[in-house]
Order: C-alpha cells, then sequence, then structure tokens
C-alpha cells in the first residue's frame, strides 16, 4: 500500500508539489511569526525587569533603555559620573552601575562600565576584569568565536568602524562570557577607567572628541567608585593630582558616562527617583545637564505593544493563508479523486475493499503534510537565521534552536488539515454509484 501511494505520489506530481507549497507558506509563516514574536519579546522583557531606573541625559527614552540594555543604537549623550556617587549615597539605591559606550572593535561595541553589570552573567572562560585595573577586557561569545580569540589576546579598539583610528593601547582579553543568546554575546566590555584613559590625553597626544559617548573634558585613570559626594553640585572638587595605592582624593571635572542604571530597594524607591530626576537640570562645575529618568520596563512595554500589534496582522493573515490552504487542497483531492474513478472502479472489480482505497489515499496525503510540516520548519528555522542581524538591532538574538510548545500545535494543526479533506473526500466518494458497489 505504501509503495503504490509513493507511485501514485510521482504520477500526479504537479498537483503534490502544489499542495505541499501551499502548506509551506502557511505552516512555515505561522511558526515564524510566533516564534520570532516569542523571542523578541523574552529578550525585551528578560532584560528590562532587571534594572530599576535608569537616568540618562534628556532626549528619546526608547533610545536610552535600548542602548543601555540591549546596546543598539548610539548613546542619547554623556552626564557627568559625580552623579554616580550620589545616587550611591541614597537609602533607596541598593546599586548605581554606570555605563559608557565607546568605540568598537571589527564593528563590535566596547562598553565601559563595572563587574557589577555582568553579574548575571558567567565568565565561560577566563576571569571577571579587575575594576582597579585597566585595558582589561571581558568580551562575549560570539566576539571571542568571529575573532578567533583567546585568553591573553590584545585588542587594538579604534572610534570607527573602519578600524583606521585604532588607539596606542590595547585591551588585554581577561575573560570570555558564556553564551547568552543576547546582545551580549556581541559587545566587548572593559573598565569604566579604561575607557576614560583611552580618551586621555596621554593615550594618544590630543583630546578625541569623536568617541561615542564619552565626550572627556579631561580624565582620570585612577579607580573612582569609592569617592562619593553628598551634594549635586560638584563643581567646587577638584583633582589635586595626589595618588595614593592608586585612589584620587576627590572626583576629576568632566568625566562622563553615558546612563546610570539602578536597582533600588523596592518599586516604590524606583517611581520616586524618577520622578525625582526625570526633568531635572544637574548642575556639575559650570556645566548643567538636562537629566531625563525612565522605568525600563514601561518604556519596554510601548515598544512591545508595537510588536504584538504587528504579531496580531501576521497572525491574522496565516489564517487567511491555512484557510485558503484548506480550500486549495480540498479542491485538488476532490480532483484527485474523480480523476481516478476509473482507478478506483478496476481496484473495486479485482477484489480490492473500499475501506482499503480509502487508506491508500489517507496515507498519501498523510506523506504529504508530513514532508510539508517538516519542510515549513526547517524554512522557518532558515529564516530566523536570515533574520537574525535585523532583529539584533533590536536588542534581541535569535536562537535557532528555540522551539516553543505552540509551534509544534500548528504544526500538527496543519497536518491535520492536509489529511482532513482526503478522509471527507473519500467518504463521500464512497457513497458514490460504481465505487462502493
Amino acid at each position: 500500500m505504501l509503495k503504490f501511494a509513493f507511485k501514485n505520489m510521482a504520477i500526479k506530481k504537479v498537483q503534490i508539489i502544489l499542495i505541499i507549497v501551499s502548506i509551506v507558506i502557511s505552516a512555515g509563516v505561522g511558526v515564524l511569526s510566533f516564534n520570532v514574536s516569542e523571542q523578541v519579546s523574552e529578550g525585551l522583557t528578560n532584560n528590562a525587569g532587571y534594572y530599576s531606573a535608569i537616568i540618562g541625559p534628556s532626549g528619546s527614552a526608547t533610545q536610552l533603555a535600548m542602548n543601555t540594555m540591549y546596546f543598539t543604537d548610539e548613546p542619547v549623550g554623556t552626564i557627568p559620573y559625580s552623579l554616580v556617587s550620589e545616587l550611591a549615597q541614597d537609602n533607596r539605591v541598593t546599586e548605581a552601575i554606570p555605563f559608557a559606550m565607546a568605540d568598537n572593535y571589527n564593528g563590535f561595541s566596547v562598553v565601559g562600565t563595572t563587574p557589577a553589570f555582568l553579574s548575571a552573567k558567567t565568565v565561560a572562560q577566563g576571569n571577571m576584569f579587575d575594576q582597579t585595573k585597566t585595558f582589561q577586557a571581558v568580551v562575549g561569545s560570539k566576539v571571542a568565536e568571529l575573532n578567533d580569540l583567546k585568553i591573553g589576546d590584545k585588542l587594538y579598539t579604534s572610534h570607527s568602524a573602519s578600524g583606521d583610528d585604532k588607539h596606542a593601547t590595547p585591551l588585554t582579553v581577561v575573560g570570555i562570557l558564556e553564551e547568552s543568546h543576547s546582545g551580549f554575546d556581541k559587545i566587548v566590555f572593559t573598565q569604566l577607567k579604561t575607557i576614560w584613559q583611552a580618551h586621555d590625553h596621554g593615550d594618544e597626544g590630543e583630546h578625541d572628541e569623536a568617541a561615542v559617548g564619552v565626550d572627556m573634558l579631561s580624565a582620570d585613570t585612577n579607580e573612582q567608585n569609592g569617592n562619593v559626594h553628598e551634594t549635586p553640585d560638584h563643581g567646587g572638587h577638584e583633582n589635586n593630582g595626589h595618588e595614593d595605592e592608586g585612589e584620587h582624593e576627590g572626583e576629576a571635572h568632566g568625566q562622563t558616562v553615558c546612563a546610570i542604571l539602578i536597582k533600588t530597594v523596592n518599586p516604590t524607591y524606583a517611581m520616586s527617583i524618577v520622578n525625582e530626576y526625570d526633568g531635572r537640570v544637574y548642575m556639575h562645575g559650570d556645566e548643567s545637564y538636562s537629566l531625563q529618568a525612565i522605568e525600563p520596563m514601561d518604556t519596554m512595554r510601548g515598544v512591545l505593544e508595537e510588536t504584538d500589534n504587528t504579531k496580531y496582522i501576521v497572525f491574522v493573515l496565516c489564517a487567511i493563508i491555512l484557510i485558503m490552504n484548506i480550500i486549495i487542497i480540498s479542491i485538488i483531492t476532490l480532483l484527485n479523486m474523480y480523476h481516478s474513478a476509473k482507478e478506483i472502479s478496476l481496484m473495486r472489480l479485482i477484489g480490492i475493499s473500499m475501506k482499503k482505497i480509502n487508506m491508500l489515499y489517507l496515507i498519501q496525503n498523510s506523506i504529504i503534510g508530513l514532508i510539508s510540516t517538516a519542510l515549513a520548519f526547517g524554512v522557518s528555522r532558515a529564516c530566523l537565521l536570515l533574520m537574525s542581524d535585523y532583529v539584533e538591532s533590536m536588542g534581541a538574538v535569535l536562537n535557532m534552536a528555540k522551539v516553543y510548545p505552540l509551534e509544534i500545535l500548528i504544526l500538527v494543526a496543519v497536518f491535520l488539515i492536509s489529511v482532513i479533506p482526503t478522509v471527507i473526500c473519500t467518504m463521500v466518494m464512497s457513497k458514490k454509484d460504481g465505487i462502493n458497489n
């Protein structure tokens, strides 16, 4: 019976191909749209819920959130590092993590921060960079893989993607992060003061104002996290140039960061901090900075609402395609049955029961359904690979191995849709004269 089914399919290959293509399109689009929407939503919400608030320069709230949590887009601007010290003393704050994005290594962004920023990540090889030192780097798994990096390798970062303006002092790879299927896989992380020192006069002989996100007036290359101040106006504190085991007694004027990521004791404190700092004008010396403060989860909900609307549109289109498939498959099956009337009559004459004949066509369409759903799944994975670069610009990384239970249900439903018309048609045809007699 199975052998005869394959021979019958080979004779009617044009109709079979039409059925397979229609099923692959509908099932492939349905599975792909669901998988992408779920992975993007998970990628955006996972990081958004990790921080209570983010403070940065005034501008686009979405840009601030996407840049600091997903490393997309460019920084909104810069704010004084002294604000980190102010927040660190706040009883409502458990952590105030500075963030600065500047330069790149072979097209991969370089982020200056503290080890606390990577506390939720696992270092697969080597160790976390030492906050008290400079020019150490922990790289994402994709950065290491695509550049064949190992512990101890030197990275020469540059301002532009062309790499023509490399810094004189390289970063030394001290750690490689475990793959997390997130934006962290494609970032080079280093100490915040490495970013400052790389753009100091001492590194390249002149102040470099082209650095993305770090606009330095003057830079202090030593540890600053132990120095906090109680007042928001730090203009009266000047660096006296004295060093004691790598630490200065005062903060240097002009050190800036792109944003500050904040964890609070409870959500209520996060709201109060956002209300306090959003729209505030912060004075640092003779300079004034207009701030914005956001709750990242609220900001990302707005982004996800747009994504959800697109997802629903795609699902409606998939439903329409599925309905069209049911009609197409039913028509083709019915035509095949009518064209096979003589064959069916002949099989009946030689003693083959109608039950076996119905089973033949059921097996045939089951094979078609299995081939179609398998191809649809394969096509959806190929599309995930092709879409990965675009989705990464949204701050999420697509994992081709990620399969959701609903995807399996969609494929099963499509398989049943490809078989049910055959069952109905064979039952109808079996009642006609000359077939069931």
